[in-house]
């Protein structure tokens, strides 16, 4: 049996805030957790399946400045 994390242990692997971690659970985000009672729990895998599936970025191109299209204003006198 996996050893559960608490969830004071888990805000600390994922560096948010303990209210953040929350937030995440009663709008159905973040990693899947077990409710024991009053307890709430995290098995290291569930962690580790949840970061493993989050979008990643970072492709390597940069923009320059003139590549970005900006709308440009009217400017009435």
């Amino acid at each position: 049996m996996d050893s559960l994390l608490m969830e004071e242990a888990v805000s600390e692997k994922l560096q948010v805030s303990l209210a953040c971690l929350r937030r995440w659970r009663l709008q159905g985000e973040g990693p899947k957790y077990v409710k024991m009672g009053p307890m709430v729990r995290y098995r290291p895998q569930d962690i580790e399946d949840w970061l493993g599936a989050l979008p990643t970025g970072g492709n390597g191109i940069r923009l320059t400045v003139r590549s970005v299209r900006r709308p440009k204003l009217a400017i009435s006198a």
